[in-house]
């Protein structure tokens, strides 16, 4: 089987080949320290003579749920080395920024055996600690081979990835087995996980990591809080392609009745960042980009073209009304978390599938507005800048929600440390010279 799965990744890989050489051309993807995706890491990330806890977070979203479990690390366990692998630039960037208990960060590789031996070499970890849904066998099996724990944490399946999972169940059930924890988000992923053949004496239903996110306003998003202080923002937050323009004519029809107001436009994705400055540009409003702030602080602006990675999450706090992207096209939305710790009134479309349990609970508690198209979605915002009464319930009923569902970081903490017992113990071992 392990054989099977190399040759059909490997074949996979080639299939690739074309489209990955086009991105790192066109975009620079996969270019940055390409070399860490075959195991050739940083000396940072290098195993010593105490235990390493490797954790991996794909990307930004993964990245900022495991804030407050390396800060919870790092209390519960000072003697414990943290490195961090991610999968996109962009999570490589914000883990840097905000993973601070952290001693360094790489690429996650790419799982062929003998990438990934390589690393584990190189890092020799003795517990790895995976965010989100990432199932890759070849890391698992070699990790379980080597006694290396391994636990996956604030684990999802959405609606949308559940039926894709079922169709492959038997090849599944094994991979989930090498886990010595898999912690949910919910009931329903701990069901969907079982369904898939996990072990249920391993399934734990720890809540979501995403709830106990600190507000943590990154240096220098201050600047950028006063030039919107005192004036009405539309945050358009992580928007996808075909989004913006439904965000930049709302904004021009709320300039009808008020002038002054400000619209926000955050890209979910580095390589838009040009093309939706230059969306903006043609709308004849003055328009400048985050990068250019500080060079230009005195010049007015209308529209806000927010090109950096790591600061949209505090600017919510300047935010009239937020809506949330990637969910007016078919891509299953984004965090609604980070407006809802400002008690914002937030706005999405109809593809949430990616955060179902969090919308749902929203929805359930009148804090959230889910429209059906970008006519509704139009028409709702334009009514909630007309409506500070509704505003303000939408908003302190988002945060209320959030404060009633915090407590997952703790919950996983427990089961990390059951499991890092285990691991500890044979580390001692080992360092006294028995095989563990």
């Amino acid at each position: 089987m392990p054989f099977l799965y190399s040759l059909l990744a490997a074949c996979a890989l080639v299939a690739l080949a074309p489209w990955l050489a086009w991105q790192a051309l066109r975009h620079g993807k996969y270019r940055h320290h390409w070399q860490e995706r075959l195991g050739t890491l940083p000396p940072d990330v290098a195993g010593t003579a105490g235990p390493t806890l490797w954790l991996h977070a794909v990307s930004v979203g993964e990245v900022l749920s495991a804030v407050p479990l390396v800060a919870a690390l790092r209390r519960d366990h000072p003697d414990w080395r943290i490195v961090v692998s991610t999968t996109t630039r962009t999570g490589r960037e914000m883990a840097r920024a905000r993973l601070t208990g952290a001693v360094g960060v790489f690429y996650f590789p790419l799982d062929f055996a003998w990438i990934v031996r390589r690393v584990l070499r190189h890092v020799r970890p003795s517990l790895l600690v995976v965010v989100e849904t990432e199932i890759w066998p070849n890391v698992l099996r070699l990790c379980r081979d080597q006694g290396i724990g391994v636990l996956l944490v604030n684990a999802r399946i959405s609606d949308r990835s559940y039926p894709r999972y079922r169709w492959v169940r038997g090849l599944l059930a094994p991979v989930l087995a090498r886990f010595d924890r898999l912690c949910a988000q919910s009931q329903t992923t701990a069901d969907r996980l079982l369904a898939l053949g996990a072990p249920a004496d391993r399934i734990v239903v720890t809540g979501s990591l995403k709830y106990d996110v600190p507000a943590d306003p990154p240096p220098g998003v201050a600047a950028v809080a006063a030039c919107l202080e005192g004036v009405p923002v539309l945050l358009a937050a992580s928007t996808l392609k075909g989004e913006d323009e439904i965000l930049i004519e709302t904004f021009r029809q709320l300039r009808t009745s008020l002038p002054e107001a400000r619209l926000v436009l955050a890209p979910r994705h580095p390589e838009r960042f040009d093309s939706v400055t230059l969306l903006a540009e043609r709308t004849g409003l003055r328009v400048v980009r985050r990068t250019a702030l500080e060079a230009t602080a005195a010049a007015p602006f209308d529209i806000l073209v927010l090109d950096t990675i790591g600061e949209l999450a505090a600017l919510c706090a300047q935010a009239t009304v937020v809506f949330v992207g990637g969910s007016l096209v078919p891509a299953g939305g984004h965090n609604i978390l980070e407006p809802a710790r400002y008690a914002r009134p937030i706005v999405v479309g109809p593809s949430m599938s990616n955060f179902a349990e969090i919308a749902g609970a929203f929805l359930d508690a009148g804090a959230l507005v889910q429209v059906s198209d970008a006519d509704a979605a139009r028409r709702e915002l334009l009514a909630l800048f007309a409506d500070p009464a509704r505003r303000q319930r939408l908003g302190d009923a988002a945060r209320g929600v959030l404060d009633r569902h915090r407590g997952a970081v703790e919950r996983t903490m427990r089961e990390i440390a059951d499991v890092m017992q285990v691991q500890a113990g044979a580390f001692r071992s080992a360092d006294a010279g028995v095989t563990r």
